[in-house]
């Protein structure tokens, strides 16, 4: 009797083991295949109707659209991709002459300073930029994440 309840749950173990590693590979595996869940990143570089023509695709193979809202869908698609577009450029056009009239206002600083005020103000500004978080957006949503982590039990028990 104990050699067979031993060898039943022998094979249950082997049974939940093997169970277990079909269920890791998969989830690995569908990791794996999964695309990018921004796909504008991936194709920022595209024209509006190369854009607008990926996302109805990605679109209709999770809805299944019928010709009349594959085209519509299309439309709004481009119309959307157009308008990023150009707020991609108006903001760039942007960036740039803020950065210009950065400079002049670094160059008119410079000129009315003394070179030891001039000395003082770098000072300050690295000492600024030294407490401040530089790391890569990975490592900025790691820390966040940690944080959020952090069981609220301490907060429960009063």
């Amino acid at each position: 009797m104990k050699k067979t309840l031993s060898l039943a749950a022998l094979f249950v173990g082997i049974g939940l083991a093997t169970f277990a590693q079909e269920q890791k590979d998969t989830e690995r595996s569908f990791k794996r295949e999964r695309k990018h869940p921004r796909t504008e990143r991936k194709i920022a570089n595209r024209t509006p109707e190369e854009i607008a023509k990926v996302k109805t695709e990605q679109l209709d193979k999770r809805l299944k659209f019928t010709d009349a809202q594959r085209t519509e869908v299309y439309s709004v698609q481009l119309e959307q991709a157009k308008q990023a577009v150009a707020h991609r450029d108006e903001m760039k056009k942007l960036q740039s002459k803020w950065r210009e009239e950065m400079k002049d206002s670094q160059k008119k600083m410079g000129e009315i300073l003394t070179p030891e005020q001039q000395q003082r103000l770098k000072e300050s500004y690295a000492h600024r930029r030294k407490g401040k978080f530089r790391g890569t957006k990975g490592e900025f949503r790691k820390r966040g994440m940690i944080e959020k982590q952090t069981p609220d039990t301490e907060n429960k028990e009063g």
